[in-house]
């Protein structure tokens, strides 16, 4: 399955108190911390993972994944695969309404659907993984309640790419592409089972049930979600009974929440990857050896072992290694301080009283963009290490502490940084195309590593463009070993993932990529003496 999120993120988020309105939860308002501060609430041109969860409670999609892994209808109540898997023609629901702020909004239309295919395919459009609507030509109204999408080529599952959440019409019809700064972006209108009530400037959410739901309201009245600064305060938040849920448990607090039998923890395989982010296209990170240097230089294995207690797996390229597109053949760029030095001294520096100059005598400085979101202690001790690794070996690294708004506005839209640190998560584990297509080396782009390839690109086009499983994989490893070798990130590891919740929250079921897929099932008991 593949749906539209290629978000960045480190689990974490800004941290903030909650607002006047928040109040303590009950059971008419559930409050749960995320991990990383939103600045858009539509479903698509967030770049972070918690953005994903907030569309999973305010849209719907045509179809969902049912437990079985068959697909179950959701805003279509069927759907025929035509034309040998060119075209899925889709007859909608009836009873739908949009959300409104007063009473109950339109009804959905197929013109909704038509609008949304639109924007999803407008070059304009300013979502950082649209490449995975390459394959998608034009929605075309068939009848009153009847629409077929068209797809540019045949495929053997067609409805892994049209999973896509539906957007208003009414709202955005006019619009000739998807921005993060238009009005919608800032106040979404969906289907789902809440509404979007109000956002204030701290970064907290509020969400209020909709009456109308088609599969029934919610039990839960209200949702309120919350960023938090710290992981650690976000826990221990949960713990003493200031939040009902978090999204993630960082693995130096599990120990305290298992002993804690007011609470319960939730596995659950992301799909994610950390690592740190070389900026291509800047000065001497140009120069592939260099890049191979740094991740030569920085022991992996002792900062999972020092900062996460060994909880987690080393990587050596850009797939999670659980997904069947991870070459396990591929050993990566390990802990090597004579090999990082070589290499230093192949791209034509030289090491003077352990400071590495260029040929014309200028120092190696590096500025390191250090988002302060969520772990923010955690992240500082992993790049604290960095600097530490990269100086043994003559690199002087200046750390730049800074939100992480700003770290986006300067990472993602102005690629003003040398390295960083930020980890990916997927649904799909096999698509990374847009994290390294050079077409999306661009202002908001996934590819803010600004890597160009015109041999990676021919292999994610053609691996894009197949239905041959085995050819697919056998192109992903391809790209793999390249990935690896040309070191645009130094890859670090994956995680084991977990999310925790109060007994008094019952039916709790995540997936992780519809986290909140079975909210209007949840339940919430009265809490009493809550903070």
């Amino acid at each position: 399955m593949q749906r539209f999120v290629r978000h960045i993120g480190l689990g974490l988020a800004l941290g903030l108190s909650p607002p006047a309105w928040a109040g303590a939860a009950s059971s008419a308002n559930m409050t749960y911390g995320e991990t990383t501060r939103l600045d858009t609430f539509d479903p698509y041109t967030a770049h972070e993972a918690s953005g994903q969860r907030l569309a999973d409670l305010l849209f719907d999609s045509l179809v969902d994944l049912g437990p079985s892994g068959a697909y179950v209808p959701a805003l279509a109540k069927n759907w025929r695969i035509e034309n040998g898997g060119m075209d899925v023609s889709f007859t909608l629901r009836d009873d739908v309404h949009w959300h409104a702020a007063s009473g109950t909004g339109p009804l959905l239309s197929v013109d909704d659907v038509v609008a949304t295919v639109r924007l999803l395919t407008a070059p304009q459009s300013e979502i950082p993984n649209r490449e995975r609507f390459g394959v998608i030509k034009i929605a075309e109204k068939t009848g009153p309640h009847s629409v077929t999408v068209h797809l540019s080529r045949a495929m053997v599952d067609p409805l892994r790419v049209l999973m896509f959440k539906i957007m208003p019409a009414h709202v955005v019809g006019s619009a000739s592409a998807l921005k993060r700064d238009s009005e919608f972006a800032k106040h979404p209108i969906g289907t789902g089972p809440y509404a979007f009530t109000k956002a204030t400037q701290l970064g907290e959410v509020m969400l209020t049930a909709n009456p109308g739901y088609f599969r029934g309201k919610p039990a839960i009245a209200q949702i309120v979600m919350k960023a938090y600064a710290d992981q650690n305060i976000m826990a221990q938040s949960l713990m003493f009974n200031s939040l009902d849920l978090i999204t993630y448990v960082s693995p130096r607090d599990l120990g305290e929440i298992m002993g804690d039998n007011k609470l319960s923890l939730v596995p659950y395989d992301a799909l994610s990857f950390s690592f740190f982010a070389m900026n291509t296209g800047r000065g001497l990170l140009k120069d592939k050896r260099v890049r191979q240097a740094i991740s030569h230089a920085i022991n992996r294995e002792e900062m999972l072992q020092a900062f996460f207690q060994g909880k987690g797996r080393l990587i050596s390229g850009p797939f999670p290694p659980t997904s069947w597109a991870y070459d396990l053949d591929v050993k990566g760029l390990g802990f090597d301080v004579a090999k990082a030095k070589a290499l230093l001294s192949a791209a034509g520096l030289k090491e003077t009283n352990g400071q590495l100059m260029t040929a014309a005598g200028q120092p190696v400085n590096l500025t390191f963009a250090v988002p302060l979101a969520g772990e923010s202690e955690m992240i500082k001790r992993v790049v604290l290490a960095c600097q530490g690794y990269l100086e043994a070996v003559g690199i002087k690294v200046e750390l730049q502490f800074m939100d992480w708004l700003v770290w986006k506005k300067k990472v993602l839209e102005e690629h003003d940084y040398d390295v960083t640190i930020a980890a990916w998560s997927f649904d799909d584990a096999s698509n990374i195309t847009s994290l390294f297509h050079s077409s999306s080396a661009k202002p908001w782009g996934n590819n803010f590593v600004m890597f160009r390839s015109p041999e990676v690109d021919s292999l994610l086009t053609e691996a894009e463009a197949s239905n041959d499983f085995d050819k697919r994989r056998a192109i992903y490893h391809k790209v793999h070993g390249i990935l690896a070798d040309e070191a645009p990130y130094t890859y670090l590891w994956t995680l084991t993932h977990h999310a925790a919740h109060s007994n008094r929250l019952s039916g709790v079921r995540v997936e992780p990529f519809a986290f909140f897929k079975y909210i209007a099932a949840w339940q919430l008991e009265e809490a009493h003496g809550k903070l």
